[in-house]
C-alpha cells in the first residue's frame, strides 16, 4: 500500500484503510496496484480533490479498466462533475 503515497496519502489515512479493509479486497489492491494507480491518477488529474475519500469508500470501482473508469466520469460536464464531487465526494456512488 506504499504506492498510495506518490499520490499523497498520509502513512496515518493508509494504516487505518488497511486495518478497516477485508483481507480479500487488499489482496485485490495489490494484484491490480497498477489499474488502481491509473485511475488515481486520472481522478487527481481532473481536478477532484476527494480522489482520497472516494478511494477510501468506495475501492471497488477502482478496478474498472482504466478506459471504462474515465468513460464513466468524462459522460458528465467536467467542471460540474469536479464541483459536484468536491462539495460530496459519495456521489461517486450515482455516477
Amino acid at each position: 500500500m506504499k504506492f498510495l503515497e506518490k499520490y499523497d496519502f498520509n502513512s496515518e489515512d493508509i494504516e487505518e484503510f488497511i486495518n478497516i479493509t477485508p483481507k480479500k479486497m487488499m489482496d485485490k489492491i495489490k494484484d491490480n496496484q497498477e489499474l488502481i494507480e491509473a485511475n488515481l491518477s486520472f481522478l487527481k488529474g481532473l481536478g477532484i480533490k476527494t480522489f482520497k475519500e472516494i478511494f477510501f469508500d468506495f475501492p471497488a470501482i477502482f478496478f474498472m479498466d482504466n478506459s471504462n473508469f474515465q468513460e464513466k466520469f468524462n459522460k458528465y460536464v467536467k467542471e460540474s462533475l469536479i464541483e459536484r464531487l468536491n462539495e460530496n465526494y459519495k456521489v461517486v456512488e450515482y455516477l
